[in-house]
C-alpha cells in the first residue's frame, strides 16, 4: 500500500530520504515511487549522476536539496 508522504534530502548520507512512521528511509538510485506535481501524482524513478534527479514520463528534472517534495511511497 502506497502512503502519501515527505522526501526529504539527508546532507549526512548524501540520499534522499522519505519518512515512514518516524523513521527516514533512504531512497536508492533505480527506486520508483510517484511524486506530486500540484495535485496529480507521477510514477517517477530516483537517479544518481552528479546530482540526484528524477525521470517522470522520459524526461530528466534536478531536485532541489532545500526542498521537500510529497510522494507516494
Amino acid at each position: 500500500m502506497q502512503r502519501n508522504v515527505p522526501m526529504f534530502y539527508d546532507p549526512d548520507s548524501d540520499r534522499w530520504c522519505v519518512e515512514l512512521d518516524g523513521t527516514s528511509y533512504g531512497l536508492h538510485c533505480g527506486e520508483g515511487f510517484e511524486i506530486y506535481l500540484g495535485q496529480q501524482a507521477l510514477p517517477c524513478r530516483i537517479e544518481m549522476d552528479r546530482e540526484w534527479y528524477l525521470i517522470v514520463n522520459g524526461t530528466s528534472f534536478n531536485l532541489r536539496k532545500s526542498s521537500r517534495y510529497r510522494v507516494n511511497y
